[in-house]
């Protein structure tokens, strides 16, 4: 079971990010200079890309937005901790509950 959440988080997470950065990438948005207007397609991506501008791995700047690839490397290693962290959480509560039970 574990196994399937974790999967299953994963996908969520990774493809608003991945469509996020690939529609930076194809603008060649990469820098302040080429910044573009970005406008996230349902609440996964409005929420990955508030996620991903406070973190900086996505920079704003006067509306316009551009991906920072040094800042997204860091920020894809902390989403898999906090995936995994929420896991863990669930895990342990799952072991007292069934603790408590017995």
């Amino acid at each position: 079971m574990a196994n399937f959440v974790v999967r299953a988080a994963e996908r969520y997470s990774t493809r608003a990010q991945n469509r996020l950065v690939e529609r930076l990438r194809a603008a060649n948005a990469l820098n302040a200079v080429h910044a573009v207007t970005l406008a996230p397609e349902g609440r996964g991506e409005t929420r990955m890309l508030a996620r991903m501008t406070a973190f900086q791995a996505i920079r704003e700047e006067d509306g316009r937005h551009w991906l920072d690839e040094q800042a997204l490397v860091h920020f894809r290693k902390e989403e898999l901790a906090r995936v995994l962290g929420a896991i863990a959480v669930a895990g342990f509560a799952a072991a007292g509950a069934i603790a408590l039970g017995r």
